[in-house]
């Protein structure tokens, strides 16, 4: 993908130049491309490519603009730079309310996106706000069936498991689950992430067979469309061991852990 867009940036450069509205999208493509590789800082500079040539091509105050805030933001979560992550989502936010109205799907992600930042920083009531906003917006402007609306009850889920609300938790995670087997099917990485997280609840309320259960669907899933050697296996080997563990079955955890 990232050669792609590296031909695409040639060619571009040579036809419209480096000042243009759409050099600066090829930018935003290869940085997105960059941090799926882990490749942050890299990441991170063309981002900020783009975001000079929004600046001048098309002002401050535009929607191109905000999401080269929102998608710099999350290089920056990725990096660990929380407080900078955070002024720049803030950033994207204070566009967006301006130019699109409080009720645009895209304030929603930035909302979610800033809870997330701020559950990092363990300020888990204002997290759940976040959290709260981004579903209000998101269930009015895409209606509960949507898989983004999913993905907002999965870090609600996530900000009440940090506070210990296990049950209320479980039914956000329960609730994601719904709309992502509708909306994306059985055999979805998404659908088997619910399972992963509604699993770890289950440990942490001490329903061992239950987490184990749920563990070994995601687990499933995930050797299925994803194949045996993705990192997201490693995470869901690891979970179950240590389910084994505390239910004194220490030969297969230890298994489950050098898988």
């Amino acid at each position: 993908a990232l050669t792609m867009h590296q031909k695409a940036l040639e060619i571009q450069l040579q036809a419209l130049g480096p000042d243009h509205a759409e050099t600066a999208q090829i930018y935003n493509s290869m940085a997105n491309a960059l941090r799926d590789q882990g490749k942050l800082e890299k990441a991170l500079i063309m981002h900020q490519e783009a975001l000079e040539i929004r600046l001048k091509a098309l002002g401050p105050d535009h929607a191109d603009t905000a999401t080269t805030y929102n998608n710099m933001a999350v290089v920056l979560y990725d990096q660990g730079k929380l407080k900078e992550s955070m002024a720049l989502y803030e950033k994207a936010l204070t566009i967006r309310l301006k130019i699109l109205g409080p009720g645009h799907p895209a304030n929603a992600d930035t909302y979610n996106n800033m809870g997330v930042a701020l559950q990092k920083q363990d300020n888990l009531k204002e997290a759940l706000t976040m959290h709260q906003k981004a579903l209000e917006i998101q269930l009015q402007a895409l209606g509960p069936d949507h898989a983004e609306t999913a993905q907002i009850y999965n870090s609600m889920a996530n900000a009440l498991r940090d506070q210990g609300k296990l049950e209320k938790a479980l039914i956000m995670h329960q609730e994601a689950l719904e709309i992502r087997l509708k909306a994306l099917g059985p055999d979805h990485a998404d659908t088997a992430t619910t399972y992963n997280n509604m699993a770890v609840v289950l440990y942490d309320q001490g329903k061992l067979k239950e987490s184990m259960a749920l563990y070994e669907k995601a687990l499933t899933i995930r050797l299925k469309i994803l194949g045996p050697g993705h990192p997201a296996n490693a995470d869901t080997y690891n979970n179950m061991g240590v389910a084994l563990q505390k239910q004194d079955n220490l030969k297969e955890a230890l298994t489950m852990h050098q898988k």
